[in-house]
C-alpha cells in the first residue's frame, strides 16, 4: 500500500500602499500579484520527510503478527498521519488451498460419539479451504524519539463452525468464516528495547530458532486444518505432538525484548493465566472465571538468541524456556484437584545455518508437557521430547524444502501397573513455493504423520493406581483402534494453493 503525502502551500500577499499622489503626479501602475509558490514535487518513491513518524515506520512489516517489528519483504507503506500524528497501516493476506487427505481415523469410530463402531463410512477425501488476516498497525513517534503504538490482527480462522455435543452429534451451525482477534497488543520502543502488553505470543514463539520450511510445510501448519482434530475418545491429543512451543493461546501478557548486543538479544514474558481479552469468565463457560485456577497459571518464558554472519554464512541460534503452574481446581463445583498434574515446563534449543541459497536448521525440545505442548502431565509421567530437522533451497523465485521429526510422550501404566508403550510420532514433508508476482505465492506440499500408541483418553493410569484419564466408574482405558483394528494412526495430506499477501 503506497502512502499519499498531501501537501498544501498558501501564500498571503501583502497589500502595497502607494504613496499619496498630488494632483500633478500620476498614479503609479499597480504591481502584479505574486504567483503562489508551487508545492514541492513528491519524490518518485513517495518517501516521507526525514524525522517524521511516517519515515520512521516506512518499512516492510510482517504478516503473521510481528507487526511493524518484523520483516518479510512485503512493501507496506503508511498512509497520511491521523489527527494525532500517528500512522495507521494495513497489511495481511488471503489464502486459498486444496488438499487430498488420507487419514486412518476417517474410517474409525466417530470422535466422541457413543455407539459408533470401527470402520464407519470413510470421510470425503478432497476439500478446499480459505483463510485470511487483516492486520492494523498503529505507530507513533514521541518528541524524545520513543516509538509507540498498537497492533491488531483480525483473523478468519475456522470460527463459528458446528458445535456438536458428544452424545448426539447435534449442535448449532455457524458460517465458519467468523472474524476474531489473534494478536492484539500495544508497545513502546526505544534504545532500551521494546515492551509489549496485550494478546501476543510469548518470547518462545517470537524468538526461538525453528527449522526452515516452505509455505504451509511443517509439523504444525496449514495441512492440519484439513485433518479431523479428535478429542478424548478417539485420538486424545492427536493429530500431532511436534507443534510450536505453546504461546499461551495469545493470553494477555507483558513482554520485554532487548536490543541486540554483539549479535545477542534476550526476551522475557509473563501471563498470570491462559485466557485473553477483556472477559472475566472462561470463553467456553459463563460460570467458570479465568481466575478460578482451572488453567495453567503464572506462565513465565525467557529466550536468548544469536544472529550473525561469517563471510558467506549466516548463523542463528537460540535457547528458550517456559514454566507455568498447573491447574489447581476443576469439575462442576470448581473443587481442588487432587492429585494435581505436574507443573508445565518446556525448553528448546535451535540452530540454523544459511549460505549459497540453502538454509539448514533444527531444534530439540523437551519438558513436562502433554499433547500439543499446551497441556500438563499427570503425576509420575516422564518428560516429553521431540527433534525436528529442516532444509530449504532458494533459486530465484523458487524455493524447495523438506522437514523430518520424531516426538515421544510417556503413556503411563494400565490398571494392573503394566506400562503402556510410549506414544511415538513421526513426521516428514516436502514442499515448494513459487513467487508468481509481488505478494503472490503459489505453493504445494506433501505431509505424512505416523502416530503410534495413542491412548483412548487424556492419559493412562498412573503408578498411584488412580485413572486420571477417565471418570471414577469408567473402566481402565486402552490404546485407540483405527482402520483395520490397528493402533497406528496414519495421516497423508497433499496440499496446494495460492497466497496473496499485502
Amino acid at each position: 500500500m503506497r502512502k499519499i503525502l498531501l501537501g498544501t502551500t498558501a501564500v498571503v500577499g501583502l497589500a502595497l500602499l502607494a504613496p499619496v499622489a498630488n494632483a500633478q503626479q500620476a498614479r503609479p501602475a499597480a504591481r502584479p500579484a505574486a504567483a503562489p509558490a508551487a508545492p514541492p514535487p513528491l519524490p518518485a518513491t513517495s518517501v516521507a520527510p526525514t524525522g517524521t513518524a511516517a519515515s520512521m515506520f516506512q518499512t516492510p512489516v510482517g504478516i503473521t503478527g510481528a507487526g511493524p517489528h518484523g520483516s518479510d519483504g512485503v512493501p507496506n507503506r503508511p498512509t497520511t498521519p491521523t489527527t494525532s500524528g500517528m500512522i495507521v497501516r494495513l497489511g495481511g493476506f488471503f489464502d486459498f488451498s486444496m488438499a487430498n487427505i488420507s487419514d486412518s481415523a476417517d474410517s474409525a469410530a466417530a470422535p466422541g460419539r457413543q455407539g459408533a463402531v470401527n470402520n464407519r463410512l470413510g470421510r470425503q477425501r478432497n476439500d478446499f479451504r480459505t483463510e485470511a488476516e487483516l492486520n492494523v498497525y498503529v505507530d507513533g513517534l514521541a518528541a524524545n524519539g520513543m516509538r509507540y503504538g498498537a497492533v491488531m490482527e483480525f483473523q478468519m480462522d475456522n470460527m463459528g463452525g458446528r458445535n456438536d455435543t458428544a452424545a448426539t452429534g447435534t449442535g448449532s451451525n455457524g458460517s465458519g468464516t467468523g472474524v476474531d482477534l489473534d494478536e492484539l497488543y500495544g508497545f513502546v520502543k526505544g534504545s532500551w528495547g521494546e515492551l509489549r502488553f496485550g494478546q501476543e505470543d510469548n518470547v518462545q514463539g517470537l524468538m526461538r530458532v525453528a527449522p526452515p520450511g516452505t509455505l504451509w510445510l511443517g509439523t504444525s501448519s496449514g495441512w492440519d486444518e484439513f485433518v479431523a482434530q479428535p478429542q478424548s475418545g478417539l485420538g486424545g491429543n492427536a493429530p500431532y505432538l511436534m507443534t510450536e512451543f505453546q504461546d499461551g493461546g495469545d493470553a494477555t501478557k507483558i513482554i520485554y525484548l532487548s536490543p541486540q548486543f554483539f549479535g545477542f538479544d534476550v526476551g522475557f514474558s509473563y501471563a498470570p493465566q491462559n485466557n485473553e481479552g477483556e472477559r472475566a469468565d472462561v470463553p467456553t463457560s459463563n460460570a467458570v472465571f479465568q481466575r478460578d485456577r482451572t488453567g495453567v497459571m503464572n506462565a513465565m518464558a525467557g529466550a536468548i538468541r544469536y544472529r550473525g554472519t561469517f563471510g558467506d554464512f549466516g548463523v542463528r541460534a537460540s535457547f528458550a524456556g517456559l514454566k507455568a503452574d498447573s491447574p489447581q481446581a476443576g469439575g462442576a463445583n470448581i473443587e481442588r484437584v487432587n492429585p494435581r498434574t505436574q507443573n508445565l515446563t518446556m525448553y528448546s534449543a535451535g540452530l540454523l545455518v544459511a549460505a549459497y541459497g540453502f538454509q539448514l536448521g533444527g531444534e530439540y525440545a523437551w519438558g513436562n508437557y502433554s499433547g500439543q505442548m499446551a497441556g500438563t502431565l499427570n503425576p509420575k509421567l516422564d518428560s516429553s521430547d521431540h527433534w525436528i530437522l529442516g532444509l530449504t533451497y532458494t533459486l530465484g523465485a523458487w524455493q524447495f524444502g523438506g522437514q523430518y521429526g520424531v516426538a515421544n510422550q510417556d503413556n503411563g501404566t494400565n490398571a494392573a501397573g503394566v506400562n503402556f508403550k510410549d506414544r511415538e510420532q513421526t513426521y516428514w514433508g516436502i514442499g515448494l513455493q513459487y513467487t508468481l508476482a509481488p505478494g503472490m505465492v503459489l505453493f504445494a506440499n506433501y505431509n505424512q504423520v505416523k502416530d503410534d500408541n495413542i491412548l483412548n483418553g487424556a492419559a493412562g493410569v498412573q503408578g498411584t493406581g488412580v485413572n486420571l484419564g477417565a471418570t471414577a466408574t469408567a473402566p481402565a482405558r486402552d490404546v485407540n483402534r483405527f482402520k483395520g483394528n490397528g493402533t497406528e494412526r496414519e495421516i497423508d495430506v497433499l496440499m496446494a494453493g495460492v497466497r496473496i499477501a499485502f
